[in-house]
Order: structure tokens, then sequence, then C-alpha cells
């Protein structure tokens, strides 16, 4: 039997990345697909495994039939930007109903509830420019409500039961220590992203003040990062 998996992430490299570890797992039979609405991060088909490719899709639009009852297992991951309202339920109906009866959907978010400053002794005394950084990014420079506040990721199992979803399964633990420079990194790539796409549009200079805390907190990554927790949830469609 031909095993379907397929991942959502509105970031593209996240997306290529999960697909080709699963598939180093999975027998070369397993159908992986990716789905995002901008591919223009994602290698070339013929380098990625060839089980594994990647397909244009909006995870909030009418899913195509050919999709619908498809997939074993779906796994989505870091939708914190792409969920509107605090509510996920909108992105939950559209992923049941790429399940097969008892497929399984994972969703990885970080939980932003859980996020705490870490310092090594050298940095007792460091100012900490990552909190001032997260309000800029989480609030587009104060012109939106603060989208790190929101709790919708830990609700996630209730939204799961609420739309059908059994067996469900919740993991949640920081990062290992070891690992925040990586972590610190990815999130100023990423907040630099925002500062030239999104904040040096809106007014006066809000990007270059985002980048100048990135300076800042680049310039102390040896000295202060931060934990948040990693949050997953997994539930099962009913065999019915």
């Amino acid at each position: 039997m031909q095993a379907k998996c397929m991942s959502f992430t509105p970031y593209p490299f996240l997306c290529r990345i999960w697909l080709v570890d699963l598939a180093r797992y999975l027998p070369a039979s397993a159908r992986i697909d990716g789905f995002d609405i901008d591919l223009t991060q994602c290698p070339p088909k013929e380098w990625l495994p060839p089980n594994v490719s990647v397909h244009n899709l909006d995870c909030l639009a009418p899913l195509p039939d050919r999709l619908v009852g498809r997939y074993d297992i779906v796994h989505i991951q870091l939708f914190h930007l792409a969920v509107n309202s605090n509510d996920p339920a909108p992105i939950i109906k559209n992923l049941v109903k790429l399940l097969k009866p008892g497929g399984w959907i994972s969703w990885g978010e970080i939980d932003y509830s859980r996020w705490k400053i870490v310092r090594t002794k050298e940095g007792k005394n460091t100012t900490d420019n990552l909190t001032p950084l997260l309000e800029m990014i989480g609030t587009l420079g104060g012109t939106k409500p603060n989208w790190t506040t929101d709790d919708w990721p830990v609700r996630l199992p209730e939204f799961f039961e609420q739309n059908g979803l059994v067996n469900i399964t919740t993991d949640n633990r920081p990062f290992p220590l070891e690992l925040l420079p990586f972590q610190l990194d990815t999130a100023l790539m990423a907040s630099e992203e925002v500062s030239y796409k999104a904040l040096d549009h809106i007014a006066g200079d809000l990007g270059s003040c985002c980048r100048e805390l990135i300076t800042r907190v680049f310039r102390d990554r040896q000295k202060l990062a931060y934990n948040v927790g990693r949050l997953t949830v997994i539930g099962q469609r009913p065999d019915n």
C-alpha cells in the first residue's frame, strides 16, 4: 500500500526540509507532497528525492477535488502569521478534508506564551534587545495587534476536537540550549526580511530601526538568546 503525506508551511525552506527528512525514513513507494502559495524558494524538481514533489496551493481556498480524501498524514507548521482573528478553524476544516478515514494531522507551532530570555554568565548585564525586536515584528512597528500574543496555538487541541478529530496528543517543550544560537540566527534572518518587505513600506524609519535592533541582537548572540515552546499537536480523523 502506498502511503501519502503532505506538508504546508508559509516558509518554503522549512517545507522542503520536512519533506526531504521524511523521505529518508519512508519507503520509496511513499508519495510525499509539499504545498505553498509561493514556491520560489524551493529547489528544482530534479534536485528533490524522486518521491517528493511541491505544488502551489492556498490552504484557505477551496480544495481541488483531486486532493480530497487522499492523504494518510497532513503536516502543517509555523502558520502564526497566516491565521486570522486568532481562529485556525477554517484551515483545520480544509486539512480534515484532505485526510483519508483514519488519517492524521500533525501541526507544529511556536508557543510564544513560553517566551523566555536566556543569558550566559557573561551576559547577565547585557541589554535585552530581543524583546523589543519581537514587539516590533509582532506588531509590524506598532501598526497592528501583536500576533505573538494570540493564544490559538495552545488551544489547538480544543480546535481539533471541535472539528471532529480524535486521539489528540500534544507535545510542548523548549528548544535545547545548544540550539538557541541557530534558532536565533533563523529568527534574525526572518526579521530582516520583514524589515525590508514590510516595515520599509509602512512609515518613517521603521525598517532601519528594526535592522538596528537586529544588529544589536546579533552582536550579543553569545551572551543572550530566547527560548519558546516547541508545540506539536496531532489528531486523527475517525475511520467512519
